[in-house]
């Protein structure tokens, strides 16, 4: 960029701050088109650079081999350097991505984000996305643990390498990502937990409406879906179905192969989802197929990360959580499986009782229990840190603050999250990559 006098890092925080381009153009003294250069540039030379040999600290080599469509299929001959491939791989393709998440479960958004991330994180502390991950480290087995301290060692090699060349986000938001540890993937996991199953609106509208309307008629219409003679069609109403409702439509869809039939498109606003299996009977291979349509709201980037990983015992592709070292859903060469979220009750929000005659106390049953309390302190960019104490009945944290339907009059109201007892998942997607039958 001719005339420039700002290093490159200067000018990428100038624009993260929301400087205007032709401010910055007038400050360095350049045109539009020297700046949409140095842009191209600047963007191009934080690409990861895939190919090749790197020295790091693995037990023997890993190989990471692109396909065209850029998906890391990683190979290796001990599990730990597949582990460490694997997490090399993903910081390569999502670095920022997981900074980002990885912050949005330990409720530490607003150290880069400012008042903006303030509220998603005074959700997560009082929530307790990141004690639930902590406590949920303590509890793991030791090989899980295992897989959790190689993937971050392999995000970690791939920070080191990076130097000043990191994700161009991080020189906009002028900040460094700290090193990757076991608890960060934890924390991803648990507020994808939350994600799927928290949904207060779900559980606060009803009670909002029972108030409103008493437990009568009218509030039975209300929590009524749809009855099952609507929802469930019995065998025998696809006896005619074919020719008489669909025609000449079910003749094309029957001159299509298999794998084309059963495809679903989802809605960009619309989130939900399903999955199901077609018999092998239905299928030209013979081979039975299983569809899996997690459709989560569209993002960019996506949640979803596409690999494969083949190691001592495992042999296995299919779609990843960002941040989880594991394959959610996918085929290895035994089984095939599937993943959605059938959205059951995993918590309870209760109506604490509080009395005068017994300050700081809920009850339970005919006696006052102390209210637990601690203190969480949020780091806001800008200002100042900002403490919140959460308190706690048995069943859980107050939430009234983080309710989606003013809460204040109802007095305290705490959750009950299966959630924050028992977490196990990556475990178990671990012991499905590996699995053998069904």
């Amino acid at each position: 960029m001719p005339a420039q006098t700002l290093s490159s890092r200067e000018l990428l925080k100038r624009l993260g701050d929301g400087e205007s381009i032709s401010s910055i153009c007038e400050a360095v003294g350049c045109s539009r088109t020297d700046f949409d250069l140095w842009w191209r540039r600047e963007t191009e030379s934080r690409k990861p650079n895939c190919d090749g040999h790197i020295n790091v600290k693995v037990h023997d080599s890993v190989t990471i081999r692109r396909d065209r469509w850029g998906i890391p299929h990683v190979s290796a001959e001990r599990a730990e350097d597949l582990w460490f491939g694997f997490g090399y791989a993903m910081a390569q393709d999502r670095l920022f991505q997981l900074d980002y998440l990885r912050r949005k479960g330990l409720g530490r958004l607003a150290e880069i984000l400012g008042l903006e991330g303030l509220p998603l994180d005074i959700a997560a502390r009082t929530v307790g996305l990141n004690r639930i991950a902590q406590a949920e480290l303590e509890r793991l087995p030791p090989e899980t643990r295992e897989v959790l301290n190689n993937f971050a060692s392999g995000i970690n090699a791939w920070i080191e390498g990076c130097g000043d060349s990191l994700p161009i986000e991080f020189d906009l938001l002028d900040y460094r990502p700290a090193p990757w540890s076991p608890v960060d993937s934890l924390a991803i996991e648990v507020e994808f937990r939350w994600y799927l199953t928290g949904r207060f609106p779900v559980i606060v509208m009803p009670e909002i409406a029972k108030r409103v309307l008493g437990e009568g008629a009218k509030y039975k219409e209300f929590l009524l879906g749809e009855a099952d003679t609507e929802a469930i069609i019995p065998p025998e109403a696809y006896a005619n179905l074919r020719r008489d409702l669909i025609g000449d439509v079910w003749e094309h869809l029957n001159s299509l192969p298999c794998e084309l039939v059963g495809q679903t498109t989802s809605d960009p606003e619309g989130t939900g989802s399903n999955n199901w299996v077609i018999a092998g009977r239905h299928c030209r291979s013979g081979g039975s197929m299983v569809a899996s349509d997690p459709h989560i709201a569209f993002e960019a980037v996506s949640c979803w990360y596409e690999a494969h990983l083949q190691g001592p015992g495992l042999n296995v592709v299919g779609m990843a959580y960002a941040g989880m070292p594991a394959i959610m859903f996918g085929r290895n060469e035994h089984v095939a499986w599937g993943i959605t979220n059938n959205i059951c009750s995993l918590r309870d929000l209760y109506q604490e009782q509080i009395d005068a005659d017994h300050p700081n106390c809920f009850r339970f049953a005919d006696t006052w229990e102390p209210v637990r309390e601690l203190t969480e302190v949020i780091e806001v960019r800008g200002s100042q840190p900002v403490s919140r104490v959460i308190r706690f009945s048995r069943n859980g944290p107050v939430v009234n603050e983080i309710l989606p339907l003013s809460a204040e009059q109802t007095g305290p109201v705490t959750v009950k999250w299966l959630g924050a007892i028992e977490g196990g998942w990556l475990t178990s997607l671990l012991a499905m990559d590996r699995a053998c039958s069904v």
